[in-house]
Parts: C-alpha cells; structure tokens; sequence
C-alpha cells in the first residue's frame, strides 16, 4: 500500500531533491483518502491536471491545495507555457491558496484579458475572493468590455463579492438580455446593497413588551417538557405541543423568555399561511415573512434596519431558495433585508403537505442564564440539563448536596441558584474537571467543598440529604463497556451515605442495570422520566431513602 504523508515535506535532508513519483505512483496515492503531496510531487500533479478530464482535475485541485504556500512559486512559473484546459485550473487553484499574494493578484488581473473563455472565467472567480478598489476596478473594466454571456456571469458573481459603490452603480443600470446573466446581476446587487447597508446596525429590544400576549415556542429536551411547563408557571399559559415543544404567551420583555432555565431556546411562534397549488416555495416563505405578525414582531423588537436570514427545520442551506427569498422580499418589503451574516433574526421554516410554518428565533439576543460557566470539559453536563436535575432535585435549607462526577460543577452551581444549603460537595477523579469548577464558582460566586476522589471510595463529611449528578455515559469517553458496573457500585454506596429522608437525582444511563440495585439497597423510586441525551435514550430519577 502506497503511504502517503500526513502534511507537505520537505524535497529532502538539507534541500536535496529526492526523486519524483511517477505519474502512475500519483494517480494511486490521488485515490487514497487524506492525501497530501510533497512539495517535490507539485510538478507532476500539474502535468496530470493539464490533461486530466474534469473529475480527476477537482481531485488534483484538492490535492495540490492541501500543499498550501509553499506550491504557489510552481503553480506560477508553470502559467506562461501553460495551454488551456491548463490556464483556467490555474488560475482557480491560486485563487484559492494565496489570492492575495502580489504575484497571484497579477496574473489574475492579467487573465481577465486572457484569448481563452475559461480562463477569463477563472480568473474573475478567482478576484471575487479580493475586495480592494485594484480588483473592482478591473472587474468593472472587463464588464463594460464585450464578453461572452458566460464570462459576464461570472464577472456579476465577482463583482458581488469584490465590489464597492462603483460596482453597485454598474450593475443596478445593467439589463441583460442573458436570463442567467440577469439572475446573477440581481444576486450581486442583493449582496452589494446588504454590504453597504452594514454600517447601520441591528439589535433587539430585549427590555420592549408586546402589545397584547405573543405567542411564543420553548424547546427543550424531548422529555423535559412538563418541568418547562412547572418552571414557567401559569402566567405563561404552557402547554406542551410536541416533543420538545412547549408553547406559551408572552406578556413581558421579550428578554423574560429567558425565565426558562431548562428550554434550550424560545422563539416567536407565527401563523402558518397555507400552500397554494403551484407555488414555488420561495414565494410561500415571502408571505409568511412579511405576514402581518410577522411584520409586526420585527418592527417591534428590532432596532435599526431589519436583518434576517432563513433556516429550514430540515437541515440544509437551500441557496436557490434563500436567495429567490431575499429577491423577492426586497422587491415587496425593502425594509427587508437579507442577511446571513449580521442578522439579529432568524427565520426557521417548517414545511407540511398543506401549509408552511415558521417561527422567529432572536439569534442576537444575548442568552444570560448560564454566566457563569467560564470553563467546561469533555462530556461534562449541558447548563439546561444541570437546572432540570436541580429542579427535580427541590431545595431544603438544610440540604448537604453532594456531586459525586462533578465535573465543571454545573449541578451544584445550578443547585445554588435555587435557593440557600449548608454544603455543596463535589468530586471528580480529574483534576481538569476540578479545576474548571472552580473557575465556573468564582464567577458565580459560590463556594463549593471539591475534591479528588472515586465516587465510590468517598466519605462525604456528613451524610448527604441530596446527590445530584449526571454521572459519566460512557459515549463519549469511550468505557462504556465498563460503565454499568461502576454505577451499579455507586448506588449501592449512595444508598448507604444517604442521610435518612435524602434524595438521589440523576441520569441513569442504564437503568435495566441499576434499578433493581438500587431497590435492593432500600431507596424508593419517587419520578423517572425518560430524556433524550442527543443521539440515545437515558432516564431522569429522583429516589427517596425512607
């Protein structure tokens, strides 16, 4: 088997070139995955993708981009005798590893005069990837020159990425008779105008209340719904719609949504608008953005201009969509306007057989729950999942809380937020996870007692009225062979240190494997629930100590 080195090399010890591969010894180093040349293959690889077809060339353009910098003197010295196909790959490799190189940015300002077609197109792709006034300028140049319809439309491409002012004056007067052309000229003048636009800033009136009761969707972890529900109280009126899905009403700041510690996210909820026969999905998602309460809703929460971008339930980015979107909602609605960059607002659209739904989601508003987790470790717990522990945990006064897998200490912080105890106690076996949660309690300001130790060998200073822990899954650290035995010894040991009257509320990974240890040892199992962990099933459990 041909191995092939992890990064570039050098040619050889003290700068001695040491003999090229074949092409053949190419080729097959070509097919194998991660591959990445040595300086000394560049010159072969060029000889392959002058004559290469189409896909092998994209492979050969992959490979020689992975060797960087260091490959531009070469790629450069071969461009003079180079024919096409040749030129165009060129010109596209060096724009993408170093357009900004001063040599680079020559010969691709020269080749937007070049006698081949593709190489001018090339070229043009590879400038729109440059915004300074040399490139638009040459850009515009070549513009206002006659072309092909297929090197134009590369050139409106470009100059939507590289252009300023002038490029937006030139292609706003444009009309070309090219549908293709004109297309593109109209994307490049929605990205021009949403880059011009950026000096003007948008935020979101997080202190601004509705006018009447706005409705609002929570999500959250499927399983945790009934705890939002409790958390968010009946001034809220919730009511659970789905899995993971809590709906409620507004009455508020918009940043009271926030009450909800153990929701991942709310959103402003819109009335779906229903699909009409025919109907490209570009304009169904027009109508619902700028649906009356929709319109509403960002005018009322946004400051400055109205910046969105669109997300799909589904997964995915849909660039045709989005962009047939941006297009038509600047044509209906220029207050409007597109952007995936600088958005405050979120459109996230939800597609059924007979109707589209959406929802609003306030990207910038800032999340203030959890400030103070400063610091964090592999497979430690997520924020929401520690308050829903603590939660179910309840607060006593005088309650001596115990985390035995502290980890970043997110449980007994979450813990201390509820209300006073007399002790909060963790431990972890790793000094990493120790360390993080001390940092995490100076930012909250509360002490935690922490210490190293096994969960099963320690001695809490006195007896706990509550463990509260998310314990290790064995997923992610990868001993999940061993993992149901170290918990089926922890609830035994847990039972024994519990105080009488104490609780144990945890996440069970393996319930088959730990609730008859832990009825046998004598606790009584009060809830369960079960709770999605993000890709697998685990159980929320409170048990009683009698």
């Amino acid at each position: 088997m041909l191995r092939t080195p992890a990064r570039p090399a050098r040619d050889g010890p003290a700068g001695v070139e040491m003999k090229r591969r074949t092409a053949d010894e190419l080729l097959e180093a070509l097919d194998a995955p991660g591959f990445t040349p040595a300086l000394r293959d560049v010159d072969g690889l060029v000889e392959l993708l002058a004559s290469g077809g189409r896909d092998r060339a994209e492979a050969l353009e992959r490979a020689l981009r992975r060797v960087g910098p260091p490959a531009v003197p070469r790629l450069l010295s071969s461009f003079p005798e180079s024919t096409p196909p040749l030129r165009g790959r060129l010109c596209r490799l060096l724009g993408r590893i170093a357009p900004a190189e001063p040599a680079v940015r020559a010969l691709l300002l020269a080749a937007l005069e070049d006698p081949d077609d593709a190489t001018r197109r090339a070229a043009a792709g590879a400038l729109g990837r440059l915004r300074e006034p040399e490139v638009e300028a040459a850009l515009l140049r070549a513009w206002n020159s006659a072309g092909s319809d297929a090197f134009r439309r590369a050139l409106a491409e470009a100059l939507g990425k590289a252009g300023d002012a002038a490029a937006l004056a030139a292609l706003r007067e444009a009309h070309p008779e090219d549908p293709e052309v004109a297309r593109r000229v109209a994307r490049a003048v929605l990205m021009l105008e949403r880059t011009a636009a950026r000096g003007e800033t948008s935020t979101i009136r997080a202190e601004v209340a509705p006018e009447r009761p706005q409705p609002v969707r929570f999500t959250c972890r499927a399983g945790l719904e009934p705890l939002v529900v409790e958390e968010l109280g009946p001034g809220w009126r919730p009511r659970v719609v789905g899995p993971g899905q809590i709906e409620a009403e507004l009455h508020g700041p918009l940043a009271s949504a926030w009450t909800s510690r153990i929701a991942t996210e709310f959103a402003l909820a819109l009335p779906p608008v229903p699909r009409r026969r025919d109907e490209p999905l570009a304009a169904a998602i027009v109508r619902l953005l700028a649906s009356p309460p929709a319109l509403e809703a960002l005018r009322r929460w946004t400051a400055g201009p109205i910046r969105y971008r669109i997300s799909f339930a589904g997964g995915g980015h849909r660039r045709a969509v989005v962009w047939e979107v941006a297009r038509r909602a600047a044509a209906e609605r220029p207050e409007l306007r597109n952007d995936p960059t600088a958005a405050p607002w979120e459109l996230r659209v939800a597609e059924r057989t007979d109707r589209l739904c959406g929802a609003l989601h306030p990207r910038g508003l800032a999340d203030p729950r959890f400030a103070w987790r400063v610091a964090d470790v592999p497979a430690s717990s997520h924020p929401t999942i520690a308050a829903a522990l603590a939660r179910v945990g309840g607060a006593r006064d005088d309650d001596v809380v115990w985390d035995p897998f502290a980890g970043a200490g997110a449980e007994l912080l979450e813990r201390a937020r509820l209300g006073p105890s007399r002790r909060l106690i963790g431990t972890d076996t790793d000094e990493r996870a120790l360390a993080a949660a001390r940092r995490n309690a100076a930012a909250a300001g509360v002490r935690l007692e922490l210490a190293r130790a096994e969960a099963t060998a320690f001695a809490p200073p006195e007896p706990p009225t509550l463990v509260l822990t998310n314990p290790p899954m064995g997923r992610r650290t990868g001993s999940h062979r061993t993992v149901g035995a170290l918990l089926e010894r922890f609830v035994q040991r847990v039972a024994e240190r519990l105080a009488p009257g104490g609780r144990l509320v945890w996440i069970a990974p393996r319930p088959e494997r730990t609730d008859g240890c832990a009825r046998a040892a004598g606790l009584r199992l009060e809830t369960s629930r079960a709770l999605d962990m993000g890709g697998f099933r685990a159980v929320l459990q409170r048990w009683l100590k009698p």
